[in-house]
């Protein structure tokens, strides 16, 4: 039994196209909504910098509806970001850098002053507070599959920060 079509051939071929590129988007839209809906990052924001200084450090709270591990992340203003953890040890306040945070599901992970955070290291200039900094911060499941999601943090300045820890 042979298949007609109703529709001419140049037309068949415009369908064909357009079907296709609905099923790439189909496609391309579950691949998304899946990093898009595990992670929450909220409270992002960046230390304002002074010039010639070549570090930074950025800031977020990070909440997760499945366990994964914050493993990299990037920034448009820095040549590299490495996630850094602060501690008291023998009354000195040392820093160590994480290969990865690990976030529970249903929980929230704080990147804060004097905890873990994100540090920016050789800045490219310095962040004056109203401008925004991109982070793209790179996930692992736990079957090891990877996401990474886009973040842009508001600059604040150091008058804000000090006001705002008393």
């Amino acid at each position: 039994m042979r298949a007609t079509y109703p529709i001419r051939f140049k037309h068949r071929r415009t369908a064909v196209a357009s079907w296709a590129v609905c099923l790439l988007l189909l496609f391309a839209g579950r691949v998304n909504a899946g990093a898009d809906n595990v992670v929450q990052v909220s409270d992002a924001w960046v230390r304002e910098t002074v010039p010639g200084q070549s570090i930074g450090a950025a800031y977020m709270r990070i909440r997760s509806t499945q366990r994964v591990e914050l493993v990299r992340v990037q920034s448009d203003v820095a040549r590299s970001a490495e996630i850094h953890q602060m501690s008291m040890e023998n009354g000195l306040m040392k820093m160590r850098e994480l290969k990865s945070v690990g976030i529970d599901a249903g929980r929230e992970v704080a990147l804060e002053p004097g905890g873990i955070h994100v540090m920016l290291v050789d800045m490219k200039g310095p962040l004056r507070p109203g401008e925004e900094v991109t982070l793209k911060l790179h996930f692992r499941r736990l079957d090891g599959s990877a996401f990474a999601m886009t973040v842009r943090a508001p600059v604040k300045s150091l008058a804000a920060e000090a006001a705002h820890e008393h």
